[in-house]
């Protein structure tokens, strides 16, 4: 059993190691996206009140002046833009109509003024791309759906060796009379040996680190799972209990008449937060954005609130009719199971939106430690190729 959990690490990790490496250094650079863009792209990223006094446009404000300059429509919109640094308001054609040559701006938040046109992750329109490039990367190797599928195979695969190297850390033999115990057998496999031939430490950085990042590495794997292989993700969660985080909203019996404006919408959607925030005993800490589905008759008023817990980021939603305002649903940030409580943790972990700087810290340190750990495994590997067998074993 374990020489075949031998050859199944190494081989897997041989496998994966490239995307491992790749979405390793990426996940290590992308906690700092808006540093990247202030660096490369400052006069297009950076903002400031253009005079004393002068105040941030509301994201309606906004949205009506990219739909005016583009013809094109706004399907999504954060509410309350920042102050320091430049507004991204994704647009699309109206139904029917051909593509836009665009498909984000970038506004200045006091002026309106459009800073930059680009698709996004397009490296060709331009730096302010470089850091969504360097998300593509990470979340899809730059390719798309075809790179999801193949990231989420190769973070299922990454989930499966590291547990599979978990148990080849283990004493091959078990306590016997007069040795020492299991767990002081297996603490060696926790160290670095300050002595020994390079191959020696090297062996020993793959295996403690792997060890110690393991936790980590359970997070990220499966959350990785979770964005990128939904054909294993959600058999395991409806087995768990789970019922979806991001289900459609479904609104059968559509009210007759014209949607209604986005001013509208923000009214109807915070007096339907409101009286959820009462009914359900939850504080609203302020509005975050409107989701417009015209194809299902609905929209979306998120709020930042009590219930999203450590994340800057308000996920708290009502969904109701475009037309009357009759609330459809609400939408608990961490869904109504605990299932989906755990799958919406894992996520916010993966990307950083919980606990502030200092987890991004460790996410980065993480980033560099898993693709120097892989490297080391590679470079194991190659040696391995060319030393006999006996060598080998001593070394383990």
């Amino acid at each position: 059993m374990r020489k075949a959990l031998l050859i199944a690490h190494r081989w897997t990790g041989v496998i994966v190691a490239l995307a491992v490496i790749i979405t390793g250094l990426t996940g290590a650079i992308i906690p700092y996206q808006d540093q990247i863009r202030s660096l490369v792209a400052g006069e297009v990223w950076d903002a400031a009140p253009p005079e004393p006094g002068a105040r941030v446009l509301s994201g309606l404000e906004l949205k009506r002046i990219v739909e005016a300059e583009t013809g094109g429509e706004v399907g999504f919109i954060q509410l309350v833009p920042a102050s320091d640094h430049a507004h991204s308001v994704f647009v699309s054609a109206p139904s029917g109509e051909p593509p836009l040559p665009f498909r984000q701006f970038f506004l200045d938040p006091y002026t309106g003024e459009i800073r930059a046109r680009v698709n996004f992750a397009e490296l060709a329109d331009g730096p302010i791309n470089i850091a969504p490039f360097l998300v593509s990367l990470h979340y899809s190797l730059a390719a798309g759906q075809t790179g999801r599928l193949l990231l989420g195979v190769a973070a299922l695969a990454w989930l499966l060796l590291s547990l599979a190297g978990l148990v080849l850390t283990f004493p091959r033999k078990g306590p016997r009379k007069g040795s020492p115990t299991f767990w002081r057998d297996w603490a060696g496999a926790w160290r670095l040996r300050r002595k020994g031939a390079r191959k020696v430490r090297l062996y020993d950085f793959h295996r403690a680190t792997g060890l110690w990042l393991l936790p980590f590495t359970v997070v990220f794997t499966w959350s990785a799972v979770a964005f990128n292989l939904d054909a294993v993700h959600q058999p395991v969660q409806a087995m768990l209990g789970g019922k979806g985080l991001f289900a459609p909203v479904d609104n059968p019996a559509p009210d007759p008449g014209a949607a209604m404006s986005a001013e509208q919408a923000e009214q109807v959607g915070a007096r339907l937060m409101r009286e959820q925030a009462e009914a359900r005993g939850f504080t609203i800490r302020g509005p975050e954005a409107l989701s417009f589905r015209p194809y299902a008759h609905v929209i979306g008023y998120y709020a930042r609130t009590s219930l999203d817990g450590p994340t800057g980021n308000g996920s708290t939603a009502v969904w109701f009719d475009q037309a009357s305002g009759r609330l459809i649903a609400f939408r608990h940030p961490y869904g109504e199971t605990s299932a989906d409580t755990f799958d919406k943790v894992l996520r916010l972990l993966h990307t950083g939106e919980m606990f502030g700087g200092v987890y991004k810290l460790a996410i980065s340190l993480f980033g560099l430690l898993i693709s120097a750990t892989t490297i080391a495994g590679v470079v194991m590997w190659l040696k391995s190729k060319r030393r006999p067998a006996r060598s080998r074993r001593e070394v383990r």
